[in-house]
């Protein structure tokens, strides 16, 4: 856990290691949004110890004052760095599934792996937006469970596929008060405000 004088030094080092690690350009990729020829491939970052260190005390540091048992996101991927920001706080993790579990209690099927239950504060993380349906599909799935949802994080926004203003909409929407706070944008992460 660093204290927040060395913040800018975790979040510098940590847009150097996407840059370096995550960042592709010239190759072809499959997001929500469409296909695109630039992306950033998260999993470079969160399976390493280093992405998990910094990533994960960057998530901490956003989550740090919240009264929450949770911490969860959209993806398995992310997994790494919500665990460690829930070390940190001393919490718990959760995720919301890609397809229905269908192993298990054949009457409680799930869509969240977690220990989650109604009635608990959650902060739900993402490591790239594009167009924002995985970040929606976790606060439904949350809504369904019947916890309360205390603030969004956004490792990376893309910038493409509108996703941030979805998410948004969709919070209005829902009269949903969650703050979204949104670490990198691609801009900030490569001097594009477009994929190319």
């Amino acid at each position: 856990m660093v204290d927040n004088a060395e913040l800018p030094t975790v979040k510098q080092q940590l847009k150097e290691l996407i840059q370096q690690r995550a960042y592709k350009k010239n190759s072809v990729f499959k997001t929500p949004s469409g296909v695109v020829s630039t992306f950033f491939d998260f999993l470079e970052v969160s399976l390493k110890h280093k992405g998990i260190e910094l990533a994960g005390e960057l998530v901490y540091q956003e989550i740090r004052d919240l009264d929450i048992q949770a911490v969860g996101g959209p993806s398995h991927g992310i997994v790494s760095i919500l665990c460690r920001a829930a070390f940190l706080k001393e919490i718990g993790v959760f995720y919301v599934r890609d397809s229905i579990k269908k192993e298990g209690n054949i009457h409680a099927p799930k869509w969240i792996e977690s220990r989650i239950k109604g009635g608990d504060r959650v902060a739900i993380v993402a490591d790239v937006v594009s167009s924002g349906s995985q970040i929606i599909r976790a606060v439904q799935q949350v809504m369904q469970l019947g916890g309360e949802i205390r603030k969004i994080i956004i490792i990376i926004d893309s910038q493409e596929g509108d996703g941030i203003e979805k998410i948004q909409q969709f919070l209005r929407t829902n009269m949903l008060e969650a703050p979204l706070t949104v670490i990198f944008t691609r801009e900030e992460l490569t001097g594009e405000t477009q994929p190319s």
